[in-house]
């Protein structure tokens, strides 16, 4: 993100005419913004600020000028130190830099509108639980990581029956969800798939279970369950292809109304 002198000032802990002597004295570090036409606004990009956060740890009474310039030709003020020194400066929701582009792979363009389509979503939770489920399962320690793995496949079986089902209504019983699909579509689902959907639901009928440790669900009270991840993989592959393919040959790829959210 950019930022103006003051906001600069700010972060480094120094006035805002500390920080126009650096960027005239560091020019060739920074970008052209830093040190502007009369006229124009002085701004810092994070490049800049990560710079400066530089040059004003090892600026002294009497500094040492060339092992300053040394340390930036490095590009030392990229190390850890200085970006957690930003990031601590820096809001969550930021102002999208000028820049921006498909290059970019270490965020999210958030553009007020959400996902391009409701399917989009349903499959950006299939993904996640998957990459939380083979990390489980490469960590050695899956019970830390249930939980988790549970509610992300969970909500991304709700998503996906809310769309085949075009459902409307503010439910989040897999089973309901699954009765509303088989109504309107005028056929049952076919097993094991649909034994799958329902014994998730059994465990959490409310969608609430693997989000807070809830145990509204009096099975999760009185019966204890083993989950083996490498079935469950295999499952949810399983069900996510059908209702893949459910989706598809029905056409339906839009998005239900926000109720059923």
């Amino acid at each position: 993100m950019n930022r103006n002198v003051s906001q600069t000032a700010r972060i480094l802990g120094v006035d805002v005419q500390q920080v126009k002597t650096w960027a005239w004295l560091f020019k060739e570090h920074l970008g052209p913004q830093a040190n502007p036409p009369r006229g124009r606004p002085r701004t810092f990009t994070d490049s800049d600020v990560l710079a400066l956060i530089h040059v004003a740890m090892h600026w002294e009474e009497r500094p040492d000028m060339e092992a300053i310039n040394i340390g930036l030709n490095r590009e030392d003020h990229h190390e850890d130190k200085y970006r957690e020194l930003l990031y601590r400066n820096t809001p969550i929701l930021q102002e999208p830099p000028d820049d921006l582009d498909e290059t970019w792979r270490h965020g999210i363009f958030l553009n007020g509108g959400g996902v391009d389509e409701y399917l989009e979503l349903a499959r950006s939770y299939k993904q996640s639980a998957e990459v939380l489920l083979d990390s489980a399962l490469k960590s050695g320690e899956p019970r830390d990581w249930g939980y988790p793995v549970l509610f992300a496949y969970r909500h991304t079986v709700e998503l996906y029956l809310k769309i085949i089902g075009e459902i409307q209504s503010p439910i989040h019983s897999l089973e309901g969800c699954v009765r509303l699909v088989e109504k309107r579509h005028g056929q049952r689902i076919g097993s094991p798939i649909r034994e799958w959907i329902v014994e998730l639901d059994k465990i959490d009928p409310y969608g609430t279970a693997f989000r807070y440790a809830d145990d509204q669900a009096a099975t999760l009270k009185y019966a204890e369950y083993w989950v083996d991840f490498v079935q469950l993989k295999c499952a949810l592959s399983l069900i996510f292809e059908m209702l893949d393919n459910a989706i598809l040959r029905t056409g339906l790829m839009g998005e239900p109304s926000n109720k059923s959210k």
